[in-house]
């Protein structure tokens, strides 16, 4: 017998640039049934027809393993990395995607695939509705540091709440941070956007790079000598945030180098929006958790030379702690909203 979700009213999808996440929720209790899976992406050299079809047969997997235990009216509720126009339609999604701009209907194929309503919204937009009820900041953004970069503004004095409207709204993982013509290329295809230096995969890509034009300097760091990589498998998870959290040089250099230009796009944000709080999310920069936010906080007091603020950017800037899941509770913060807006 399934497992059964008292007062279920959603089931929720988180759709990362690494991860897929999986979950039921209900208003009385969160998300439960939580299924994480890694997902395929044209970076690893798979077609993008390929990628689809197998987020598209993991979507459908999790919702047959469900749906004996849901009730036929709750809807699929989506967060997805990248600008979403009427809660339908995807327009970009180069953190899986690449460039390639032939984009399924994935609201479509899913009421296609499952009979129920479904409503898809921006991952961060997401994050924002969960931390809403986390903060007492009126007016801050979420900022996530992962596969690529993204934001959102949240206002409890506007209608909208989420600031999300139009599509481009937060995505300033695309601003160009650096003119040069052999800036590092982002996912989009576009070169220089601060996705491609300070993302956390701008990072591992930038480290590589790194590794091969400096290879003395590279292995003298802890990545070779006490983590055994090599340039061409440098990661990440294996490597670069183990070695920056216990305080290679090395790592810590190029982390400071990526992230002074997301440090001047978010001191800009903060003086023209007039934020209260930035609360920063994402893999990379949780996973490493207070180093990444003195690294920030340190970039951020480096670039604001303006008294009325200096002062305050330590109190301004925090981690979403505990927030692996935010984008998945949003969605489901996100169901409950609309629900109710329903009755």
């Amino acid at each position: 017998m399934g497992q059964s979700y008292p007062g279920a009213q959603a089931i929720v999808f988180d759709l990362g640039g690494t991860y897929l996440r999986c979950g039921v929720w209900r208003s009385a209790a969160g998300v439960s049934s939580l299924r994480r899976v890694k997902i395929a992406t044209v970076w690893q050299g798979q077609p993008s027809s390929v990628v689809w079809d197998g987020i598209r047969s993991q979507l459908e997997d999790y919702h047959q393993s469900v749906t004996p235990a849901v009730a036929a009216e709750a809807p699929i509720v989506v967060s997805f990395p990248g600008p979403i126009e009427d809660r339908r339609k995807i327009l970009s999604a180069p953190t899986f995607l690449g460039d390639d701009t032939a984009i399924p209907d994935l609201v479509g194929q899913l009421r296609e695939d499952t009979g129920r309503a479904v409503y898809i919204l921006n991952d961060i937009s997401a994050a924002a509705w969960y931390l809403s009820s986390k903060t007492r900041a009126d007016r801050f953004m979420v900022v996530t540091i992962s596969s690529g970069i993204g934001s959102k503004i949240f206002d409890r004095k506007h209608p909208a709440g989420v600031i999300e409207s139009p599509a481009w709204a937060g995505e300033i993982g695309h601003m160009t941070a650096e003119d040069s013509p052999d800036a590092a290329r982002c996912d989009c295809g576009g070169r220089g956007h601060l996705a491609a230096i300070a993302s956390g995969r701008g990072i591992e890509r930038a480290a590589r790079r790194c590794a091969l034009d400096e290879p003395d300097a590279f292995a003298r760091s802890m990545c070779v000598g006490r983590y055994g990589a090599t340039a061409i498998t440098l990661s990440n998870e294996e490597h670069l945030v183990p070695a920056a959290l216990a305080g290679d040089e090395w790592c810590l250099a190029l982390i400071h180098q990526a992230t002074r230009p997301l440090a001047r796009v978010l001191l800009a944000v903060i003086l023209a929006a007039g934020l209260e709080r930035v609360i920063v999310i994402g893999g990379f920069a949780l996973s490493l958790g207070s180093v990444y936010l003195q690294i920030l906080r340190g970039e951020l007091t480096a670039v604001c030379r303006y008294s009325v603020i200096n002062d305050e950017i330590d109190s301004l800037v925090e981690l979403g702690t505990g927030c692996e899941e935010a984008c998945l509770m949003g969605a489901g913060s996100f169901a409950e909203r609309l629900l109710r807006v329903r009755q």
